[in-house]
């Protein structure tokens, strides 16, 4: 690799790490801006610079906990947001932002590090820099929306309330605050938003004229898909699409193999 200066990310990075997430990911400025303001409650971040110019960056968000059934809990941290400015590719920049920030989450008191690979291609880039691979999968379903009962705007902090009584003796990944709050932040940039439903819980955000539903919870399995249908015909869809968990299903998660068992409840995600 050309030699880089790899070093923890400062507020003063700001303005260049906005600009290169939105040329990276095609994101709105708001929600890297979000991000950067929540980052001292959420983790932190390395950034990579070549002749004095910023290159590269990684984040690694280490507000969570895995919560098995017992309660007993285990510290995450999850890698997000990878990016290497165009010209610098080829550099190896990616990898060493990458093992970088990994091993920040572990310094900072994470007891293993997963992420959320953006597309099939990328899981064995993971598996060689940081040691991790699919934990968990799930199906998506797409369904027609149709009234039902009316969903309720959350604000993050009853929202995690609320999942945390719902989630209670379940294996779970729980956010933090500061976590719960950026999610409800992606949704609602999306036309979406935080909602009670029925006895359930909705995070929803609009795509492709459809309601996506980050994460649905219900005591009553068997009305996932009434709930799901209602939230999106609330936020005026035609459609809806549902994911849930899969043993068979797509990839959805990685992480270091035997750390997340197959059944936890992980809907939330920085993706």
């Amino acid at each position: 690799m050309t030699e880089a200066l790899l070093r923890e990310y400062r507020p003063g990075d700001a303005p260049a790490l906005i600009s290169l997430w939105c040329r990276v990911f095609g994101d709105p400025e708001a929600l890297p801006s979000c991000f950067l303001q929540l980052l001292p409650e959420l983790g932190s971040g390395v950034v990579a610079e070549l002749g004095g110019e910023l290159a590269g960056a990684a984040y690694i968000v280490d507000a969570l906990e895995l919560v098995h059934a017992d309660g007993s809990s285990r510290r995450c941290a999850y890698l997000y947001a990878v990016s290497v400015e165009e010209r610098f590719r080829g550099l190896g920049l990616g990898a060493a932002v990458t093992q970088s920030a990994s091993a920040l989450g572990k310094e900072r008191g994470a007891d293993f590090v997963c992420t959320l690979p953006a597309d099939r291609g990328l899981y064995n880039f993971y598996e060689k820099q940081i040691g991790v691979r699919c934990a968990l999968r799930r199906d998506k379903r797409t369904l027609p929306a149709r009234p039902g009962e009316k969903p309720l705007p959350l604000s993050a902090a009853d929202y995690l309330r609320r999942r945390e009584a719902l989630l209670q003796g379940c294996c779970h990944q729980r956010l933090s605050l500061a976590a719960m709050a950026f999610e409800e932040n992606n949704c609602r940039l999306s036309g979406g938003g935080l909602f009670a439903v029925g006895q359930g819980l909705a995070a929803a955000y609009l795509a492709d004229g459809r309601c996506v539903l980050r994460e649905l919870l219900s005591p009553d399995p068997a009305k996932r898909e009434d709930l799901a249908a209602a939230v999106g015909y609330a936020l005026s869809c035609d459609q809806v699409l549902l994911y849930t968990p899969a043993l068979a299903g797509e990839p959805y998660l990685a992480a270091p193999e035997g750390c997340i068992p197959a059944d936890c409840v992980w809907g939330l995600a920085f993706d």
